[in-house]
């Protein structure tokens, strides 16, 4: 299985905290390289015999938006590609899409 580091550092976070949480909320980009299989398979090892064993994990999927730096045009990415729908430039900006971040509700 793949290591994803950030949700270690969750995590490790989480277990510091004085109060365990019973819920956890956290916000993932579509252009992360990680699927929601592989993120709660890996949060179930992390958390196995500690006090978030029994936390439910929420995971919110943030659409990947881009801009094209020649016309401007903001779009959705086709299968992660950065190629523009309106003029077929190769220059994009990622507007959103790259977030993997714990949500404190």
């Amino acid at each position: 299985m793949q290591n994803i580091p950030r949700l270690s550092s969750i995590v490790d976070h989480l277990l510091q905290q004085i109060k365990p949480a019973n819920s956890v909320y956290i916000v993932v980009g579509e252009l992360t390289p990680y699927t929601e299989e592989q993120l709660r398979a890996q949060w179930s090892m992390l958390v196995a015999d500690t006090i978030l064993a029994q936390a439910v994990l929420f995971i919110r999927l943030v659409p990947a938006e881009q801009q094209c730096m020649v016309c401007f045009q903001k779009y959705h990415p086709l299968n992660k590609e950065t190629f523009c729908p309106q003029c077929g430039s190769l220059g994009a900006k990622i507007i959103a899409g790259e977030e993997f971040y714990l949500d404190l509700k």
